[in-house]
């Protein structure tokens, strides 16, 4: 099992697919037209964490279900994450602290594998860096209600089926618009983490890994 994730490190040190294959999912052309790709000078720092882990011979990883709130991400599917605090020393600390505040995952049993391209979200100007870690053995998750409706645990493979990529009629901001999303098992997964497992999944694909243990 180790072997995929030290094939997977070094197929990210071969260099990242970058933004321009993230954009190949965003959500829509209606919501992203004009939408800045780079940070600006106020750009909040932020970090979400893909922990991967064995479930029998499949590796899955887990997401959370936001709650409603009167917020921009109310409702949302994402990795566990947010923003960075003072007292991290960078941005693997703040993936693993929110991770652990908002899954109750203990860290110290979590190795790092390396980082996606970082992705700037201009509707609550922050910039987010997926941080990509490996777990020996599944994780012992205790959600925190106040910040996550429920959990998602998701084999990986199935990301690389594109007969779940959809495009979809939903509303943002008041408008109808079509995003295009994950349609994992009735989840709908899209904006910044639908974008964020594509340039997983090109990494995948270029080095050849299987994901299987």
């Amino acid at each position: 099992m180790q072997l995929f994730a030290e094939k997977l490190q070094k197929e990210i040190l071969n260099g990242l697919p970058g933004t321009a294959v993230q954009w190949e999912m965003a959500s829509s052309d209606r919501i992203v037209k004009g939408f800045p790709v780079k940070r600006k000078e106020d750009t909040v720092e932020g970090a979400v964490l893909i922990l991967l882990y064995p479930v029998g011979n499949k590796i899955y990883t887990v997401l959370i279900q936001r709650p409603v709130y009167d917020g921009v991400h109310s409702g949302q599917i994402s990795f566990p994450g947010g923003k960075r605090e003072k007292a991290d020393r960078n941005l693997i600390q703040t993936s693993l602290r929110e991770a652990h505040e908002e899954t109750g995952i203990k860290t110290e049993f979590i190795n790092i594998i390396g980082i996606l391209t970082p992705l700037y979200i201009p509707v609550s100007n922050i910039e987010v860096t997926p941080v990509l870690a490996w777990s020996e053995t599944k994780p012992y998750f205790v959600p925190e209600k106040k910040e996550v409706a429920y959990l998602i645990e998701a084999e990986l493979a199935l990301f690389q089926n594109n007969e779940i990529i959809k495009t979809i009629p939903a509303e943002f901001k008041g408008e109808s618009v079509t995003i295009k999303c994950y349609d994992y098992n009735n989840n709908i997964i899209w904006g910044a983490t639908a974008m964020i497992i594509h340039e997983l999944m090109a990494v995948l694909k270029r080095g050849n890994i299987d994901i299987a243990v």
